[in-house]
């Protein structure tokens, strides 16, 4: 196991060396001139100051000189904190006060906020490369601080140390069967945890990436796998329902030249699975869950065997197992949910600045979520949603996902929703609300099928 994703670079960079590491739509890099161009890049990082234990505050650009900053921040043992492209300023404001950052590198005008370099002319210059700026990291030094969207509140600051990403790397790597041959297409953002995870999992294992923005331009997407062969892809339900709508024809024709695609971010719905098993038949296809705090921890080849409310298996470096709400450990069933609980390499240090939260969240190197779910006798995990979703009825929990799940398998309903009722008797009973198809719907034969 590597130290840190930057050993895995420099290690390639020897014994790989003219290997394709990483493409974009502007530039491509073997191992041995990526390494090279990282080191360059921490030059002109030391020429602004950039030392050990700064952080610095890097706009997303979605190519090849993000990660560049990212390992040469990694080189120099700074502290890489990164923004999503065009983040608005009152973000870049927090975050920027609150990690007491160094200086923003980005091609946005934020120099208003404070010490801003564009990227364009941070770059430009060729620095000769001085070996007193190279150097690796410790494995338990922080990497990097992702903060979180903020869309249910203020962001939170996830700080992960060089150790979990790499474990997180290998968690991908081997969840989805990478070998040396492999080349991933990625359009996530890579501002993000889960296409910045996807990058760091091939560079472990030492294959390509090939970066674009989105998939807006469909021909440019579809030029990139031809020029270089990619054979992987990684998106997340909503990238993916989008491809399938506006490039469904395409897709067929390329079905037989993807090894697999992952998907993750957010729930896999049914009819996306299904289109892609239609789409992909001799392709494997990983579903992944996870969350920035404690990687992708879980994932299942949905088109080699697929089980309702199953998320999969526990990846490489995770444990789950299943608690009681005081957080004592149970033996789970489909019978007797409890709460999943995850450890592992691959969690997060805590949340920056956030000691009380991060005490909440993580105990002894565990974190406990809200999810109900419980463990079978392969090891598989199921989640039935969030503990203060699910409906108590008699003492038994009750998941409204599965009773949707069951609504809109009948012909004519076009979506549904459940919610608990309270019940004197019962203590919450469900109740469902459907959405039909059409006014000629059958009200009465649908309750008598569904009771």
């Amino acid at each position: 196991m590597y130290n840190s994703i930057l050993e895995a670079v420099y290690q390639h960079s020897k014994t790989k060396k003219d290997k394709l590491a990483v493409a974009d739509t502007e530039n491509k890099y073997t191992y041995s001139e990526f390494y090279a161009k990282i080191k360059e890049t921490a030059v002109a990082l030391s020429k602004i100051h950039i030392a050990k234990g700064d952080y610095v505050v890097i706009e997303c650009s979605q190519d090849i000189r993000y990660l560049l900053l990212d390992f040469a921040c990694e080189m120099l043992g700074a502290v890489f904190v990164p923004v999503e492209k065009k983040a608005v300023e009152a973000r870049v404001i927090e975050i920027f006060n609150e990690t007491k950052a160094k200086c923003i590198i980005g091609q946005t005008d934020y120099s208003a906020i404070g010490t801003w370099y564009r990227l364009d002319n941070l770059l430009a210059e060729e620095y000769p490369v001085d070996e007193s700026a190279s150097g690796l990291p410790d494995t338990n030094d922080v990497a990097e601080i992702l903060y979180s969207t903020g869309t249910t509140g203020k962001p939170k600051g996830i700080m992960l140390s060089h150790r979990a990403n790499v474990a997180v790397a290998e968690n991908i790597m081997y969840g989805t069967e990478m070998n040396e041959n492999t080349v991933e297409i990625i359009p996530m953002p890579l501002s993000h945890s889960h296409g910045l995870r996807t990058c760091y999992a091939n560079f472990i294992n030492g294959s390509c990436v090939v970066i674009i923005d989105g998939i807006t331009n469909i021909g440019g997407f579809f030029s990139m796998i031809d020029t270089y062969k990619v054979n992987a892809l990684d998106i997340s339900p909503t990238l993916g329902k989008l491809l399938v709508k506006i490039a469904k024809k395409a897709l067929r024709e390329y079905s037989s030249r993807f090894d697999y695609i992952e998907l993750g971010t957010a729930v896999l719905d049914d009819d996306l699975k299904e289109e892609l098993k239609v789409l992909f038949p001799t392709t494997r296809l990983y579903n992944f869950y996870g969350s920035t705090e404690a990687g992708r921890s879980c994932v299942y080849d949905f088109n080699k065997e697929d089980f309702s409310m199953c998320i999969g298996y526990p990846s490489r470096h995770a444990k789950f197992f299943v608690t009681d709400e005081n957080k004592n450990v149970i033996e789970s069933s489909k019978d007797n949910l409890g709460l999943l609980a995850i450890s592992g390499d691959m969690m997060m240090e805590g949340y920056f600045n956030s000691p009380e939260l991060t005490k909440e969240t993580v105990i002894k190197g565990v974190i406990y979520t809200t999810d109900l779910g419980y463990i079978d006798e392969t090891g598989k995990v199921y989640v039935f949603g969030r503990a203060d979703d699910v409906i108590n009825y008699k003492g038994i929990k009750i998941s409204p996902e599965e009773i949707e799940t069951v609504a809109v398998a009948y012909e004519g309903v076009a979506d549904s929703a459940c919610i608990p009722l309270a019940d004197k008797v019962c203590g919450q009973v469900p109740k469902l609300f459907i959405q039909t198809e059409d006014e000629d719907f059958d009200m009465k034969a649908y309750l008598s099928l569904i009771h």
